[in-house]
């Protein structure tokens, strides 16, 4: 019989070879031998293959970290849907409640049916993370409506691999994507995706989305972002945009009154769908100085957590 194999040690304990037979879990089974609180790091490796199973790390799974073996290679999916689960941000494969979190070449999938525009229930969410200070190193987020819910805290994620319809990056964290490939998958003919909705929803809230030295390509039509929140804040930052930008860029949410609160920019982009000058008003063209507090790391308080 062909079986998975998943390792976990941590300093306090020995390596521990674990091998999955039909029907069994891997992952869960994998995050509950995880100490509780632990003040020390604690590995999971997980072998290649497609682990079929719902994840949570919850908030007692502090300091894990999660190695695959490359986001293609190494795969945790399943199925749900904000109709299946009875709301979308609990359709997700894997949530992260947990702090000080880190994965390194993991792909995250949900595999539900690609929803027809406009319909309800079919969002599907590959991860959703809110636990403070997680990071992700080449992984992949694979989906089509709300593939990566960007709950809550603060994340850094580096050489990622992105790919959505709508809204396919959402929620109220403040994060980096560094050096990311964003992906958009058509969801129709004529309908327009969007790559970010960002929840922030009033001044007092340090929350936002920033994308430096991305890659945003694929197919259709998609939005840079959408105003979910009312002071919603993404910038993109020295990224090359390709033709599936549309020429306005942007979109308020059906809510003209958001367009003076709101924050919007671009700095130093570059390819067929940075096309500024078409651009919908509200929208920034930074300066090298507006765009600095979102280059780097500094952007999610980095240097004390970033390992």
């Amino acid at each position: 019989m062909n079986t998975n194999r998943f390792w976990f040690w941590s300093s306090v304990t020995e390596k521990v070879s674990v091998r999955r037979g039909v029907g069994s879990l891997v992952m869960p089974k994998a995050v509950a031998a995880v100490p509780d609180n632990s003040p020390k790091l604690t590995l999971i490796i997980l072998d290649v293959g497609t682990y079929k199973e719902k994840v949570l790390v919850g908030v007692k799974k502090i300091n894990l970290i999660i190695q695959g073996q490359g986001s293609q290679k190494t795969t945790i999916a399943w199925n749900d849907t904000a109709a299946s689960s009875k709301g979308t941000i609990y359709s997700y494969t894997v949530c992260i409640d947990a702090k000080n979190f880190i994965a390194y070449d993991i792909g995250f999938k949900n595999t539900a049916p690609r929803p027809a525009p406009g319909a309800i229930g079919g969002q599907a969410v590959a991860l959703r993370v809110r636990g403070d200070q997680s990071t992700f190193y080449n992984c992949g987020f694979f989906g089509f409506q709300d593939t990566l819910n960007d709950a809550e805290g603060r994340h850094y994620f580096k050489q990622c691999h992105i790919e959505g319809t709508v809204d396919f990056i959402f929620g109220n964290a403040r994060s980096l994507y560094q050096d990311c490939e964003i992906n958009s998958v058509p969801s129709g003919a004529k309908a327009i995706g969007a790559i970010a909705a960002q929840q922030r929803a009033s001044t007092k809230e340090k929350t936002g989305f920033s994308f430096v030295n991305c890659k945003i390509g694929g197919s259709g039509k998609v939005w840079l972002g959408r105003a979910w929140g009312v002071y919603s804040t993404v910038v993109y930052l020295n990224t090359f945009m390709s033709a599936v930008i549309t020429p306005d860029g942007w979109n308020d949410w059906r809510d003209h009154k958001r367009d003076q609160l709101v924050y919007f920019g671009e700095y130093e982009c570059s390819g067929p769908g940075a096309v500024n000058h078409l651009r919908v008003k509200y929208a920034k063209k930074l300066t090298k100085a507006e765009a600095a507090p979102f280059m780097d790391i500094s952007y999610v308080d980095g240097s004390t957590w970033i390992k």
